[in-house]
């Protein structure tokens, strides 16, 4: 293909406080959500290449070299971006979402640069793919599915504020890595903004088989007096239900009654996993500890490190661990709040979210939500069900694909 067309994407876009999981065509994507604002000072020289080869692998891996300007009146901030893993790897400071404050993401800028960012960079590897002349503009026609937080979301007019965000404005986004920059266009079709929680439970409703065996098998190890007579695929197809989806920075409650979203009982707890992340490096900066950003401090925790440095990482482990059993006092009187306005039996209740694997893992939590549970239940047993952690942080991204390819039939 020598002469470039107008490419259309499907895109099913996912965009947490802490890291974005999305599908842009058949592709996967995840990379955290924080950029860095370069300074005059900060520009890196254009790329160069040993062989074609490498160029081609670079291009086709742009989702993890973003550094973009980016022309559109939905972005107020202006500046040349690095985005996601080219923030990281920079050592620049990174602008990440406030869990803190009370701005929603359909007001800040991140949530708009970050999927911009994204579908360019897909829409470049998929040019090369395609033989495209990269000289040329780039056009994109898209079609979107995305969320906000259940209490962001049900507030008057957010969706269709943000929806617009997206469709009434013409997007530019070029990419600065070259010599020659690449210059992409996207323009949005039709864009549909679910309720996060909410579109998890519809893919939990239409799980895969694998996810089901393991529901089963969380269900049979921590109720083994009822597993025998209650099979996986009732249990995913009970309607009276609570989920809780413990994210980086809200913990949405969503009730479903009669196979249906409670809009008035489900609601967010403005406070996720990245809250108490972010009051662990409050103290280990009072300890003289080195640590920025919870994108930073997360990396950390999660890599292997020598024998030399595995005392600090314990006692950097520690200081987070003792932020969480707070974090899980507030879900369960979340829970309880949520519980006592649903005014309907709930059956069963699922915990998911990127936020829900440590809470699991270093806290007291699913003993705190049983016994609650059992408040509400005159002390008969409520399953409490932790989706596996290979799923637990993409329920979103699956239920919005679902919804995704019901608008394109």
């Amino acid at each position: 293909m020598s002469k470039n067309n107008i490419l259309k994407l499907n895109v099913a876009n996912d965009l947490g406080y802490g890291s974005v999981k999305a599908k842009v065509e058949d592709t996967n994507i995840h990379f955290p959500s924080v950029i860095a604002i370069q300074r005059e000072q900060d520009l890196n020289k254009p790329v160069e290449f040993n062989s074609n080869q490498e160029k081609l692998t670079y291009l086709e891996g742009m989702i993890n070299h973003m550094d973009v300007t980016i022309s559109s009146s939905a972005v107020k901030t202006q500046g040349r971006f690095l985005v996601g893993n080219a923030a990281i790897k920079s050592s620049l400071p990174l602008k990440a979402f406030d869990v803190n404050d009370f701005t929603g993401k359909s007001d800040n800028d991140l949530a708009i640069i970050l999927t911009l960012s994204m579908i360019a960079a897909q829409r470049i590897s998929l040019a090369v793919k395609n033989g495209e002349d990269l000289s040329d503009q780039l056009s994109t026609e898209i079609n979107m599915t995305t969320a906000l937080p259940v209490s962001e979301g049900k507030k008057n007019g957010i969706i269709n504020n943000y929806v617009n965000k997206y469709i009434s404005s013409k997007h530019t986004v070029v990419f600065h890595n070259f010599k020659d920059p690449i210059t992409v266009s996207l323009n949005f079709k039709n864009v549909y903004v679910a309720l996060e929680g909410e579109v998890a439970q519809l893919y939990l409703k239409n799980s895969d088989i694998k996810l089901q065996g393991l529901i089963k098998q969380d269900f049979s190890k921590n109720y083994p007096e009822l597993a025998n007579d209650i099979k996986v695929s009732d249990l995913v197809k009970i309607d009276n239900l609570l989920g809780i989806d413990i994210g980086e920075g809200t913990t949405d409650l969503v009730v479903i009654k009669e196979g249906h979203a409670n809009a008035v009982a489900s609601t967010s707890l403005p406070t996720g996993y990245g809250n108490a992340l972010q009051d662990a490096i409050d103290v280990l900066q009072t300890e003289n500890m080195n640590f920025e950003a919870r994108s930073q401090l997360q990396d950390y925790l999660a890599q292997e490190v020598s024998p030399l440095a595995k005392r600090m990482q314990t006692k950097v482990r520690q200081i987070v661990f003792e932020q969480l059993e707070p974090f899980a006092d507030k879900i369960v009187t979340a829970a309880s709040k949520t519980m006592r306005k649903a005014g309907a039996n709930v059956e069963i209740l699922y915990v998911y979210g990127g936020g829900s694997i440590p809470m699991l893992e270093q806290t007291a939590l699913r003993q705190k939500l049983s016994q609650k549970m059992k408040d509400f239940s005159g002390g008969i047993d409520v399953p409490v069900i932790w989706i596996n952690k290979s799923y637990a942080q993409n329920l979103n991204e699956k239920g919005l694909e679902l919804i995704l390819k019901a608008m394109n039939k």
